[in-house]
């Protein structure tokens, strides 16, 4: 396996109230949706697996996926975020016997991200890389992390993406993408409605949720 692609759907979606990853995008659970775009995006590239990370105990969305070519992996109790659901599946590739040249993480609410924006993200990965997206000068989601910093990563399983990057600034790339879907990360109710309703051509999502100084937004699972 030279790639991976990993969602990640452990989260409790507090601010939208109820299980966003079953909200109706196209007939059909916005988690799926993203799968679907990974997949997509899988095909393209050569020997790219898709895992999709799940709570720890998640019987409604598991079957979900019982006719599409994912690996479940469900996260730990505790510690709980996104680091730790990370570091969850790339244990589960190495109890494999599997080290991928790097890993694209996506988040499960992001379901307008456009399989060739993943795509491109991957056909400039590298193991010693680490790209982020960047569109209308906004960085978004969902990134490229090199297997150079994997061992990192299971140190900082409680830190948030945001420390990460800032650890490794010398070695985080920007690349440009033209899908403005790279920050429509979807948090409450009037996020989804607002995204749900826009033509995906030239629009601007969700205002991402960014603090001054921050490198890219802080997603909420």
């Amino acid at each position: 396996m030279e790639y991976a692609i990993v969602v990640l759907a452990a989260g409790y979606s507090h601010r939208f109230g109820s299980d966003k990853r079953l909200a109706n995008i196209k007939g059909e659970p916005m988690l799926v949706q993203t799968v679907q775009h990974a997949l997509a995006a899988a095909e393209s590239i050569p020997e790219t697996r898709v895992q999709v990370v799940l709570r720890a105990r998640d019987p409604i969305i598991s079957p979900l996926f019982t006719h599409l070519p994912v690996q479940l992996v469900h996260a730990p109790v505790w510690p709980v975020g996104i680091s730790a659901s990370l570091v969850a599946a790339v244990e589960r590739f190495r109890r494999q016997g599997a080290n991928p040249r790097a890993v694209l993480v996506c988040l499960g609410d992001m379901p307008f991200v456009e399989p060739q924006t993943l795509q491109k993200l991957l056909e400039n990965a590298a193991e010693d890389r680490i790209l982020v997206p960047v569109c209308a000068g906004t960085r978004g989601y969902p990134i490229v992390i090199g297997r150079r910093y994997f061992s990192a990563l299971a140190r900082l399983r409680r830190a948030t993406v945001e420390k990460v990057l800032r650890l490794y600034c010398d070695c985080v790339q920007d690349i440009e993408v033209a899908d403005p879907a790279i920050n429509c990360d979807i948090n409450r109710p009037q996020d989804f409605h607002e995204a749900a309703r826009q033509d995906l051509f030239g629009k601007t999502f969700a205002v991402p949720d960014t603090v001054p100084g921050a490198l890219l937004a802080s997603p909420s699972e």
